[in-house]
Formats: structure tokens, C-alpha cells, sequence
């Protein structure tokens, strides 16, 4: 027994003595190595504006880029609101984007497109905007030509109201679960504003309201959610806050499907309808509609301070 626990006690030993020389090695030691380490900063930083687009009057957009084309496209809110103004360029910061034929659903009025796409295709979500409201889905093979929307995927009423005013949808791809996520804003009862979001694997159908952000408040504050997901955390950009003239805010949380009040970790004001777009060169930026606040659309640097280094898409 004697001769067994020496031996137990000399390959602890040999153990641990090898796990020291390692911890002196030239990497240094852990708590050393852990210092080193990026920590995930809450300090986001937005640069200078730049002009892209003279124009008194537009709010929520959808930016993305064609890479069979080589150019950059927007859809966006233009007045008197019953079509989407449509601007394309070569480049994501030139000024001056040329404008082209609009987007419009047989008159009706529309609000707040989001673009992305999913294999060949581009996919457009928009409220249309009546009782109830609705969003609608469009798809489009070149960002020029769109097919026809047969009806809402979304038209949100409970107990409480018949209109839930959903309105501002945003798609985010869920890697993690291989699903789609719609955010949008929307009432949880009759006047009670909130982030509701939908799921979804094949972009049509989608699942039952559930709420990932609420301020138990009556002020829609909640507006142009978008989601970016940066490392491990999620980062959530709200709106005309205070509504209806109000800065953005962001939120960061673990999980896609929860933000609180208190993961605030960014203010910009004056800010609004921003959408968070990343270059062809990896470089990311926030735009800027004209709405009700500001002059013209436009455009600025987003730096996220995390530590993550930027991946240069693959367009």
C-alpha cells in the first residue's frame, strides 16, 4: 500500500511540474494569457455622416448588395408612403445613389421593407398597412423585378384587439438553430408596445407572436428593431426612443430571443430607422434615414470596440 501511494504521489508531482514549466513558459502564465484576451466592450462608436442621397423626406430602408451586379440597393419609405423608393450604386459611401423605378403593392400604402437573401433569391418584407396591419413577402431573382404578394405571413391580433399593428419586420438568420427569426414591433394587448418575433425554416410560414424585448410601456419606442450577432452576444437596435422623435438604442444579451432595459450599452442622438450593413471590405456602417429629424439619407462609420477581428465577405 505504501509503495502504491508513493508512486500516486509522484505522478501528481510530475504532473503538476509539468503544468508549471508550462505555466512559466514563454506563453506565459494563465492569468496572464486571460489578460491578454479582447474583452467584449460595451463602448460602440459611430464616425462622421456622409450624405448618400438628397432627399427631404425618407425613413425606414433595407440596404444589400447584388453581387452578380456589383452594385448596392435600396428600398426604402419615400412620400406619399404608397411606394418604396428604389437607389442603386456602385459603391456602399458614394454620394449621389441613382434613383430608379419604385416598389409598390397596387397603391396601397407600405412601410418598412427588409431585404435579404437566401440562396438565389432576394427575399422583401414590408407592412402594408390597414386593419390589421400585415407584412407581406415578396421575392425577386435580380432586386429589380418582384413577384406578387398572395397575402399577409403576418397579420397579429389576440384577445385584446383585432389590430396588433405589427409593422417593421427584420429577418435574421439563426445559425445556431438553422431557423429564421423575424423581429418586429407590435402591440402585446390593446396598447402596449413590445419587440415581438416570429420563427420560421422556410421564410413563409411563421410561427405565433412571442416577445423578446418589453418595457411594459405604451409609447412605441420599439421601432426598426434590427439584430446583429457579434462573437457570442447579440446586439438589438431600437428606434425612435423616445418616440416619436427619439435616438437609437442598443442592446446586448446572450440570447436572440431576450433583451431587458437594463443590456442598454449604446445611445446615439439624434438617430433613427438605422440599419446595420456591412461592406464588401468587411467595414460596417449605420445609416441614417431623413424621416421627421434629420436632412437627407446617410451614412457613418460603426465601430463595434470587441476585439473580434472583421471577416471581409465573401461577395
Amino acid at each position: 500500500m505504501k509503495k502504491q501511494t508513493l508512486f500516486i504521489l509522484f505522478a501528481a508531482a510530475l504532473v503538476a511540474g509539468g503544468l508549471f514549466a508550462w505555466l512559466k513558459s514563454g506563453e506565459g502564465t494563465v492569468a496572464e494569457k486571460q489578460a491578454e484576451m479582447p474583452a467584449p466592450s460595451k463602448v460602440i462608436t459611430v464616425g462622421d455622416t456622409v450624405a448618400l442621397y438628397r432627399t427631404p423626406y425618407l425613413n425606414d430602408h433595407s440596404v444589400i448588395y447584388s453581387p452578380e451586379e456589383k452594385k448596392w440597393h435600396l428600398y426604402g419609405i419615400a412620400y406619399p408612403q404608397s411606394e418604396f423608393i428604389h437607389l442603386v450604386a456602385d459603391s456602399l459611401t458614394q454620394e449621389g445613389w441613382t434613383k430608379l423605378e419604385p416598389f409598390s403593392d397596387g397603391g396601397a400604402e407600405i412601410w418598412a421593407p427588409h431585404i435579404i437573401r437566401n440562396g438565389d433569391l432576394y427575399h422583401m418584407y414590408y407592412t402594408k398597412i390597414g386593419t390589421p396591419r400585415e407584412i407581406h413577402h415578396v421575392t425577386s431573382k435580380d432586386l429589380y423585378t418582384w413577384s406578387k404578394s398572395e397575402g399577409p405571413v403576418l397579420a397579429l391580433s389576440n384577445e385584446f384587439s383585432d389590430n396588433l399593428k405589427n409593422k417593421d419586420p427584420m429577418v435574421f438568420r439563426d445559425e445556431d438553430r438553422n431557423q429564421w427569426i423575424m423581429y418586429y414591433s407590435v402591440l402585446k394587448d390593446a396598447k402596449h408596445w413590445v419587440v415581438g418575433y416570429s420563427t420560421s425554416k422556410d421564410l413563409d410560414n411563421w410561427s405565433d407572436m412571442k416577445i423578446c424585448f418589453d418595457e411594459n410601456t405604451e409609447s412605441p419606442g420599439v421601432e426598426s428593431p434590427f439584430v446583429v450577432k457579434r462573437g457570442d452576444d447579440f446586439y438589438l437596435f431600437l428606434s425612435a426612443r423616445p418616440w416619436p422623435v427619439g435616438g437609437e438604442d442598443i442592446f446586448r444579451s446572450q440570447s436572440p430571443f431576450r433583451w431587458e432595459v437594463k443590456d442598454k450599452v449604446k445611445r446615439i442622438d439624434p438617430w433613427h430607422a438605422a440599419e446595420v450593413v456591412q461592406d464588401i471590405d468587411g467595414k460596417w456602417y449605420l445609416t441614417l434615414s431623413s424621416g421627421i429629424q434629420a436632412d437627407d439619407l446617410k451614412i457613418a462609420p460603426l465601430n463595434w470596440n470587441d476585439g473580434l477581428q472583421e471577416n471581409i465577405l465573401a461577395k
